[in-house]
């Protein structure tokens, strides 16, 4: 057996807004089409071609760049507290495995990551929202220049949807 330990230092993306907290997430229930149930999950686990996996990812986008996987709220704090003053988290699980492919077929390491997560946390006072990410790019060995690039591609797409998410 061997192990191996590599450092690399990710980025840690924050945006802060003065929009609420339901607002946010209503912008960001809309960008990544969120389905009243499921997800692209169930479809993608059902896809036995490459054409269902196009027609999944199409369906889930609907003409955006992101669909929806999962959340995971972290309102159980409150229940595990005893209190009600825990400010409102959620984890976001979202991706598109159209653009995933770009990287994977180069490194498949890259999948560690895939698809990429947000959280949405609403301020102490109520007063601010805050939006943060791991930049996809920092978040993969250097050794790759097509995996890199095409990372980048995903940091500016996420960007520019969390710019619309949170711009007052």
């Amino acid at each position: 057996m061997k192990k191996t330990t590599t450092a690399f230092t990710a980025q840690l993306v924050t945006y802060e807004t003065t929009l609420p907290f339901d607002e946010v997430i209503a912008r960001l229930d809309a960008q990544v089409n969120k389905p009243p149930a499921g997800g692209i999950m169930p479809a993608m686990a059902s896809a036995r071609t490459k054409q269902d996996v196009i027609d999944a990812v199409t369906n889930a986008t609907r003409g955006n760049d992101f669909a929806y996987f999962f959340d995971l709220s972290h309102k159980w704090m409150n229940v595990y507290h005893e209190t009600n003053d825990t400010p409102r988290a959620v984890v976001y699980a979202i991706g598109n495995p159209l653009l995933a492919e770009t990287f994977l077929r180069h490194d498949i390491r890259a999948g560690y990551n895939v698809p990429p997560r947000l959280m949405v946390v609403q301020g102490a006072d109520a007063l601010t929202t805050t939006v943060f990410y791991h930049l996809p790019s920092s978040l993969v060995l250097p050794d790759n220049d097509e995996v890199v690039k095409a990372l980048r591609v995903l940091d500016d797409k996420l960007e520019q949807m969390i710019t619309r998410v949170t711009t007052e």
